[in-house]
């Protein structure tokens, strides 16, 4: 005899006993549409926002840079 053990995170799919209940929606089946220039202008201030981060954070690098290239010169 083989005494197969479960473990307790162990999932087990099946498809008889009805395991995919969290698949099923409740209510309403409708498709989730996009709105596409809503997507857009979300997508375009994103990139916006993460140009000036870099640029803030490129000119911070190159302003540190600077001072410590012009203290090293001065001693």
């Amino acid at each position: 005899m083989l005494n197969v053990m479960k473990f307790r995170g162990q999932v087990v799919f099946d498809i008889q006993k009805d395991k995919f209940k969290y698949l099923h929606r409740e209510g309403v089946n409708t498709k989730n549409r996009v709105d596409i220039v809503d997507l857009n202008k979300r997508l375009n201030e994103a990139k916006k926002i993460s140009f000036y981060n870099n640029a803030k954070i490129i000119f911070a690098s190159c302003l540190l840079l600077g001072v410590v290239a012009l203290l090293s010169t001065k001693f």
